[in-house]
């Protein structure tokens, strides 16, 4: 259904629930709904309120006809239109005095006594909502609601003139400004009755509750999340149906049999894939922005002549995109064989590419990006027809509901940022044209950059810590309009430009406040102030290209003025790779590093160490040598003269755009640009140039590099570099946008950058792409690709600066937080903001850190999870900034790893090597049960699942003396082996690729060792017999008294074992004994027996219990932190109203032990309670020995800041003595690190724990 008397502003509502509202095809439109009896009709209630209301209006128009000049009707629109309409939606309406609030005047004219004081503001029809009086109030009659309603309780105000009914949110809730807006006028004319009743249904009284402080519970807001709700499915079924519909103009183009010069521009390589999709995603990106401008009402100005509104309606009857629209559902009266629609469509679009074309009817070419004249060049002399352009148009406008339902998409309501989400999926695909046939295949444009589309919940605190506090000191100056247009917002990974919206939309409603004077500037205000910020202050840069074309389009789409051409953008919207160039003009005097000529993989070592050689001898004999940067010292300030020039250039018009496109051509082909651009390519190239034969001369060394900077010479070996830096990307800072650097960088850098880690990052992006990162961000070492975003992005901010940017939780975790978060606190950079760990809206198994950080002095607050406190260190915490921990030689040689088999021919069943053993019994030398984590953590006897083959460090030969096994090796394993880059695995590919043999060795004299498993959700210590090969994800620790096992079982070891590990995911420990071990300061032991037996007490409850209830270590560490596990009275309880009362993990035990365990519920809970009390016992025992006991450890159940949302209760200790604890470890270990005093040593680990130690374990 067209709305003709709805205007849908924002993400208020949607069109598709106003038409669910109509239909009566949702929640709350039943007749009690409305306070009506059942056998009462709504349908009755909307027939008498409407035949009602065409007598008021009537009425109404008399008076109004009688108005003088300078009447604005107030008295008559209320007394004889507004107030009899919401009387009949069931309002008390009542005059209203002014309210003070935060010490402001509100003067609401009119409140619902029914509904809590509910605001209605009711002016005169002669009156403008959205322009504030002449010597009347500070606010017009809009911005006077919406800021009231923003500073107050109610969520949702109304605001009328008789003419124009609107319904306003709360706007500090929503992502933009947003309204419904209803034109009565039109509707009472032209008798839109269906509309009325979508009026009705929405509006009525009853749909808002009776409370202010309830009306989160209101229908109207019911309405509104389901709209929420609605655009999340329409986007989900458009992005399917947008693809349809490329896939379908492409290859309706490619089989139309006029194109045979498409065709052939395949054949002949004159056309690619990737070239012809462009074009085809512009031409739907064209579709997409008329479509919306047009529903929107801005393809013409407001406050048309007569002559004009006919130019209009020519414009949309014979012209428009809708047009085409609407044909859709007339297919069968339409020559499917036939091209017209084609033509028409390429018509409309050349009336948008070249002014000459579209002043007949009154429109100026919108010019720039997707409507420069060559954006679809090899297509725009093509035809199609019109079957397929219709099954195009179909795949656009319309999408199939839950219901089966045919859904036309509103374009007008469908926020920018949704487009965004839309069309970002199509990014991921790869297209290829084969025989004439397009198809897209799964490629990694997104996927393998590790970006994806941001949700505004993890936008808004970004800005609010960041931008917001830029805002509030321009917002000081003495021109605030000019300082606002000042500033420089960046998104380094921009993808659809959500982020960049968001920032562009702050900024813009600051400045359009400040150009209005009112606190709620109307939306044509804000609209042009949008336009001013993003040709400004928004930049941009994206490896994709598509991604680049994406966010201009929605730049575009956001702050369209009609009669304006499209912003250029080229120079703020770029396409690159933002942590692969250099940052600063300075740092071409670095010259070329020798590390640019490590020999990798495939490079011949002879050339590149040749070449490493002579280039460290050159900087060596240069060091003293100052680089002469006269020369290019003068070609860099000319061209930012030229820059500067070039941004003082108009672009109001499509000539001017032209101008302004063609100026920056030449800017970008200038020879000074050009130069500069070659030296800094020299600098990168040389990482990823091959270091082979045919290139040696294409190599540049240091020498010939400075000779290059100094003199100003022709450079020489250009070519290679140039090529590289074109396939890769470069992407050079101070060159891209230099009227940023010489304000010093960015003053705001927000963003959602890739996370890409490990062999992802190698197996996309090339070793040479990590070996020149290594050498970059240097101190740094092979990190999840956000990290060295976070270190580029700190280089281009400038002084004062922020960067607020969404992270995995690792960015503060071992290594990534040494290169990443360590160096920039050390570079002057204050972390103010942190999110530790947040859900993706969405998407539950996904958590994310937020964390904006200040390049300067910090003066303000810090604020942690939402909580003011002192300061936030590297670590995402608030404790005192003492440095990381240091190894400690007391526990050298006490914890281990596993083995590495690598082969999974070493691997057999239990079945499988008890059959080997009874062929020979010799076998048995050589068969080892295999412990692996699942075993270790959930299986209740922790028995190994599998045995394996172990040759030991023996040779080939020995190994062939056992036939049996080694024939499964040789058969399964060597193939394997023979594949892999280890040389020492190629070569022994008998032998475990890590035997351990000093794990081994020092536990050869022992019966029974302490394991815990490296991956866990808890950090969860066992003990077993040493008589088994351990996996690579076990470590063992080799203690013989177990009164160590009740250290590294207490909360004290596990809060440092947290703190300092990193984390797969962010409730998974993926323990490090490197820094959480190694560093930990052990207490000294006293001869106190008692503890060593309460220790051993509370080890054999669990063990016990673990039997008794046939669970695993996680599954019962599970129930030891589940804060509604508790006695049950009534074991016959439903399952939902126990689920109620106890929790799901509680009805997990319940049910778990009905089936496999003799053991009742009520038995397993006092064990647990009794485990709880033990791990007390034992915390305070272990506390003691440090002689800490003036720490409250108040164990109880808390929420734990690091981990997941969704999963943070445990049984703990209190934060502030977790806080305090982890200080004092810190300074303990550094001061035994200083000393490693005697007494500090750990027993020595020979002779250790004996079987007689545990009799009964085993």
């Amino acid at each position: 259904m067209k709305l003709t008397t709805i205007n849908i502003q924002g993400n208020i509502f949607t069109s598709e629930i106003l038409e669910k509202i109509r239909q009566d095809d949702i929640s709350f439109q039943k007749p009690q709904d409305f306070g009506l009896k059942p056998s009462e009709l709504v349908r009755d209630e909307i027939n008498n309120a409407w035949s009602l209301l065409n007598t008021h209006w009537q009425i109404f128009k008399q008076k109004r006809s009688s108005f003088s000049e300078i009447d604005k009707g107030v008295s008559e629109t209320r007394k004889y239109w507004i107030i009899p309409l919401l009387n009949l939606l069931g309002y008390q309406v009542a005059l209203s005095n002014a309210e003070i609030v935060n010490g402001k005047s509100y003067a609401i004219s009119h409140r619902a006594s029914n509904k809590d004081g509910f605001p209605m503001h009711i002016v005169g029809s002669e009156q403008s909502m959205d322009k504030k009086a002449e010597n009347g109030p500070r606010l017009s009659p809009h911005s006077l609601v919406q800021e009231y309603i923003n500073s107050t309780e109610y969520i949702y105000g109304f605001v009328t003139n008789g003419n124009y009914f609107r319904v306003l949110r709360d706007a500090t809730r929503l992502s933009r400004l947003s309204y419904l807006e209803f034109n009565l006028e039109q509707m009472m004319e032209e008798g839109h009755y269906s509309e009325f009743a979508i009026f009705y249904r929405l509006l009525h009284a009853s749909r808002i509750n009776d409370k202010k402080e309830d009306g989160k519970d209101a229908t109207l807001e019911y309405y509104h999340n389901e709209a929420l709700a609605s655009g999340s499915r329409i986007r989900e079924r458009l992005s399917m149906a947008v693809e349809n519909s490329i896939v379908t103009l492409a290859n309706g183009l490619l089989s139309q049999q006029e194109n045979t010069e498409l065709r052939n521009a395949f054949e002949t390589g004159k056309l690619s894939a990737k070239d012809y999709y462009l074009h085809i995603l512009r031409s739907v990106y064209r579709i997409l922005f008329l479509l919306v401008i047009e529903e929107r009402n801005l393809i013409y100005k407001e406050n048309l002549t007569e002559d004009e509104k006919k130019l209009k309606d020519i414009y949309y009857q014979y012209y428009s995109i809708q047009r085409l629209t609407f044909l859709v559902n007339k297919a069968i009266y339409i020559d499917p064989k036939k091209t017209d629609l084609w033509q028409s469509l390429m018509t409309t679009f050349r009336l948008f590419e070249d002014r000459s074309y579209g002043k007949e009817l009154g429109i100026d070419a919108l010019s720039s990006g997707i409507f420069n004249q060559n954006a679809i060049k090899s297509i725009e002399s093509t035809t199609l027809n019109n079957r397929d352009v219709l099954n195009v148009f179909k795949s656009l406008v319309t999408f199939e509901n839950e219901n089966r339902q045919i859904i036309r998409v509103n374009y007008a309501d469908l926020d920018v940022e949704e487009f965004g989400s839309v069309y970002e999926g199509l990014l991921e695909f790869e297209p290829v044209v084969e025989n004439d046939v397009f198809r897209f295949k799964q490629g990694d444009a997104r996927s393998s950059s590790g970006s994806h589309y941001t949700p505004e919940e993890l936008v808004k605190p970004l800005i609010t810590h960041s931008l917001d506090y830029i805002i509030a000191e321009k917002l000081k100056e003495v021109d605030p309009e000019k300082s606002l247009l000042s500033i420089t917002v960046c998104d380094v990974a921009c993808g659809s430009g959500h982020i960049l919206l968001s920032a562009a939309r702050r900024i813009g409603f600051e400045l359009a406040r400040i150009r209005s004077n009112e606190d709620q500037p109307t939306p044509t205000v804000l609209r042009v102030a949008i336009r001013d910020v993003i040709k400004n202050c928004i930049y941009g840069v994206d490896l994709n290209p598509l991604a680049v074309e994406l966010c201009k389009v929605a730049l575009w789409l956001e702050a369209h003025d009609p009669g304006e051409p499209l912003n250029f953008l080229d120079h703020h919207i770029k396409n690159g790779n933002a942590i692969l160039g250099l940052a600063h003009y300075e740092e071409l005097q670095n010259g070329i590093a020798s590390e640019a000529f490590k020999a990798l993989p495939d490079d011949e070592k002879t050339i590149a160490s040749a070449f490493k050689k002579r280039n460290d001898e050159e900087r060596k004999s240069q060091m003293s040598e100052l680089f002469d940067l006269n020369t290019v010292n003068e070609d860099f300030v000319d061209v930012q003269k030229s820059i500067n020039q070039f941004n003082q250039m108009p672009e109001n018009t499509s000539e001017q755009i032209e101008k302004k496109t063609k100026a920056y051509e030449d800017l970008n082909n200038g020879k000074k640009w050009f130069r500069l651009k070659q030296l800094a390519n020299l600098q990168v190239a040389q990482f990823f140039i091959p270091k082979i034969t045919e290139n040696k001369e294409k190599l540049t060394t240091h020498s010939k590099y400075k000779t290059y900077l100094n003199s100003g010479t022709q450079i020489l070996d250009r070519g290679a570099s140039m090529a590289i830096a074109e396939q890769k990307k470069f992407f050079h800072w101070f060159l891209e946008f230099p009227e940023v650097f010489q304000q010093g960088g960015f003053d705001c850098i927000l963003g959602n950058p890739p996370f890409l880690g490990g062999q992802k990052l190698t197996g996309n992006y090339g070793t040479n792409f990590l070996e020149y990162l290594k050498h970059t961000y240097r101190p740094i070492g092979a990190v999840d690709l956000v990290t060295y975003f976070f270190r580029r992005i700190f280089d281009v901010i400038k002084t004062n600066g922020f960067q607020s940017l969404i992270s995995t939780n690792t960015i503060a975790q071992g290594s990534a937080r040494e290169g990443g978060l360590d160096v920039i606190s050390s570079s002057n950079g204050v972390i103010n903001h942190a999110i530790r760990s947040m859900k993706w809206p969405g998407q539950a198994a996904v958590e994310v850190s937020l964390i904006t950080i200040h390049k300067g002095e910090w003066k303000n607050q810090f604020i942690l999870d939402n909580k003011s406190v002192d300061r936030i260190t590297s670590y995402l915490d608030d404790s005192e900034v003492m440095g990381k921990p240091m190894p400690l030689k007391s526990n050298s040689g006490k914890s281990f790893q596993g083995s590495i088999v690598l082969g999974k021919g070493f691997i057999l069943t239990p079945a499988e090597a008890l059959a080997l053993i009874k062929k020979d019994s010799r076998n048995k030398e050589i068969l080892f049960p295999y412990l692996n984590g699942d075993d270790l953590n959930n299986n209740p006897t922790q028995e190994p699942s599998r045995w394996v083959i172990n040759f030991f460090d023996w040779s080939e030969e020995k190994a062939r003396s056992y036939p049996d096994c080694f024939d499964i090796v040789e058969r399964l394993v060597k193939p394997e082996r023979l594949i892999q880059k280890d040389k020492g695995g190629k070569e022994k590919w008998w032998q475990f690729l890590r035997p351990r043999k000093e794990l081994y060795a020092t536990i050869s004299e022992l019966d029974l060792v302490m394991v815990l498993t490296r991956v866990s959700k808890y950090v969860v210590v066992e003990i077993v017999n040493k008589r088994q090969v351990f996996m690579e994800k076990i470590v063992v620790k080799t203690f013989k008294d177990p009164f160590y096992f009740g250290v590294l079982q207490s909360n004290i070891y596990n809060e440092w074992a947290w703190k300092y590990s990193s984390t797969l995911g962010s409730g998974t420990i993926n323990y490090s004994p490197s820094v959480c071990f190694d560093t930990f300061p052990f207490p000294v032991k006293n001869d106190d027996e008692i503890l060593n037996n309460f220790i051993l007490d509370f080890y054999y409850l669990r063990k016990d219990l673990m039997k008794k209830s046939q669970m695993g270590l996680t599954k019962l560490y599970n129930q030891i932190h589940n804060q509604k596990l508790k006695a049950i009275k009534d074991y016959n309880i439903e399952d939902t109203l126990f689920i109620k009362d106890y929790g799901k993990e509680s009805m997990y035990l319940k049910k778990h032990l009905k089936k496999n365990s003799h053991l009742e519920f009520n038995e397993a809970v006092s064990a647990i309670e009794n485990l709880r009390q033990f791990q007390i016992k034992i915390d305070t025992e272990i506390l003691a020995l440090y002689h800490w006991s003036d720490i409250e450890l108040r164990h109880d159940f808390y929420q734990v800041e690091y981990l997941p949302e969704s999963d943070r209760i445990r049984f703990s200790i209190h934060p502030d003595a977790r806080k305090e604890i982890l200080s004092r470890l810190l300074k303990l270990n550094k001061k035994i690190h200083s000393t490693e005093d005697l007494k500090h040593k750990l027993p020595n680990s020979k002779g250790i724990m004996n079987v007689n130690d545990l009799p009964t374990l085993f």
